[in-house]
């Protein structure tokens, strides 16, 4: 049944519509796909969100926020929990205050974090941690938080983590850090930027990206009505609204489609105004970050593997890695993506895990986004 739609959906026609910033063609087209997602079960809601050359040309949405009898239907401003989606936004936020210097990418991370030293911690720079290059752990030590409430303790996970051990050589191969880059960079940040973290983030990327009313890295209770409930093993536990309410810049974050392309769209100035980053700070960000016995897996164009410049997933093709760059979230939650031949930044994001590559596979194709794993319908982001 999803292989017929599948086919399906990829045959669709071309749609006589008039012209408008809206792309009528396109916008119909990932209409239909993500209705017919939702129609056979791929997806429980969904939104996906498309700029190019500065303009949204398509922002469509469907289904609902949950499976419950009486549930809202998906708004282009709804929230879906994104997980590891959220990391660029942090690594900006890094970026922007390097720009403002307030951070350099080549002192120690102990320069904003005394505490954090011994066993090699000191060579340790905020640029090999924007790389995923710490050695640290990656996810909390499971004896010392033991619930929800002690992983959304900040102090404490901030204590915990300069006392850790490390696991690798730190400024050694790049390793992926799924929980841990929220608290890595995320500590140094705030005491650098002199204000509590989820301050220094709103202030320095939500603000002026101007995506504040539909990104946030810890939901305050008047939005937590917006959020779906998300499905599938990997994902489930966002349904909870204690992690939903707290900030961890890896892990936790809740945004609309739209609100990830217009960030990408502004963070590259493809809207005319000024670019969140200047131009050769993001080439040097998207310049690939690895060490000399570290080299690239032979298989990448085959399977899933995510390589890293400071602080962006690179995905383009092997011979052109940062021509396409962003990040994925655990389950398929969600995605956001720039080309940057073409200039298009792309935003998408989903409650189910079941389907989500595939559905992410039919929008991606409808609106021609070229990328590494572009012909493969299951590949994860």
């Amino acid at each position: 049944m999803k292989q017929s739609v599948l086919i399906l959906v990829l045959a669709l026609g071309m749609f006589s519509c008039s012209q408008s910033t809206i792309d009528p063609i396109l916008q119909q087209r990932c209409q239909a796909i993500c209705d017919s997602c939702v129609a056979v079960g791929l997806q429980t809601g969904m939104q996906f969100c498309v700029y190019r050359d500065g303009n949204c040309i398509v922002d469509v949405c469907s289904g609902h926020l949950s499976r419950e009898e009486g549930a809202s239907e998906v708004a282009p401003s709804s929230l879906f929990a994104i997980f590891s989606t959220e990391k660029p936004f942090l690594s900006t936020a890094v970026h922007r205050a390097v720009a403002q210097g307030l951070m350099d990418y080549d002192k120690p991370l102990n320069t904003w974090w005394p505490e954090f030293t011994g066993g090699g911690k000191d060579s340790l720079t905020l640029r090999m941690t924007l790389a995923y290059r710490s050695g640290m752990p990656v996810v909390f030590d499971k004896d010392i938080f033991q619930n929800v409430e002690q992983k959304t303790d900040w102090n404490k996970v901030v204590r915990w983590a300069a006392a850790a051990d490390t696991i690798e050589k730190p400024c050694g191969k790049q390793r992926y850090m799924s929980l841990s880059y929220g608290w890595m960079l995320g500590h140094p940040l705030e005491v650098a930027y002199g204000k509590p973290l989820k301050v220094a983030l709103d202030e320095l990327v939500l603000q002026p990206a101007g995506i504040s009313d539909e990104f946030y890295f810890a939901v305050p209770d008047s939005e937590l009505s917006r959020v779906a409930t998300t499905y599938g093993q990997s994902i489930e536990s966002m349904n909870n609204d204690t992690l939903r309410r707290a900030c961890m810049p890896s892990a936790w974050g809740v945004a609309s489609a739209r609100s990830i392309a217009r960030f990408y769209n502004r963070l590259c100035g493809y809207d005319g105004e000024e670019p969140l980053i200047s131009s050769k700070m993001l080439d040097e960000a998207l310049v690939l970050c690895r060490a000399d016995d570290d080299p690239l897996p032979t298989d990448m164009e085959s399977r899933h593997h995510m390589v890293f410049g400071m602080g962006y997933g690179l995905w383009g093709h092997v011979d052109d890695l940062s021509s396409v760059f962003g990040h994925g979230g655990a389950g398929g939650s969600g995605a956001g993506l720039v080309n940057r031949e073409t200039r298009t930044t792309i935003g998408i994001t989903c409650n189910d895990a079941s389907g989500s590559n595939q559905a992410r596979y039919l929008l991606l194709k409808a609106v021609g986004f070229d990328w590494r794993n572009a012909d493969n319908p299951e590949a994860p982001l």
